[in-house]
């Protein structure tokens, strides 16, 4: 024998049977489901957010190499970065300018 559940909507106050979503406006009225869909929304925020704090591979790498024993490898790392340091801005620069001439 199957139960019946009674679940009364608020927003527009109709009763539904054995139902999740309101048959007159839509809105969801199971209180369990509504708790899951915040966790998994919650724990999406969390886990985005953990990952925008995470460095790239890039930055890694170049940790990495700032903190590597041989003296060589240090300083062409450093040289290395620095050319993309400067490749980077000159091309923050020309998107600039496109910016400003489209503009």
């Amino acid at each position: 024998m199957e139960s019946v559940t009674y679940r009364r909507c608020q927003a527009c106050a109709t009763i539904n049977e054995n139902r999740d979503y309101c048959k007159n406006c839509g809105a969801l009225i199971n209180l369990s489901l509504k708790r899951q869909i915040e966790r998994e929304r919650s724990e999406k925020k969390k886990t985005e957010a953990k990952r925008l704090q995470e460095p790239d591979a890039i930055t890694k790498f170049f940790n990495h190499i700032r903190h590597h024993r041989n003296p060589i490898i240090r300083g062409l790392g450093r040289i290395v970065y620095s050319v993309w340091v400067v490749i980077f801005g000159i091309g923050a620069f020309l998107a600039y300018l496109i910016g400003y001439i489209a503009a």
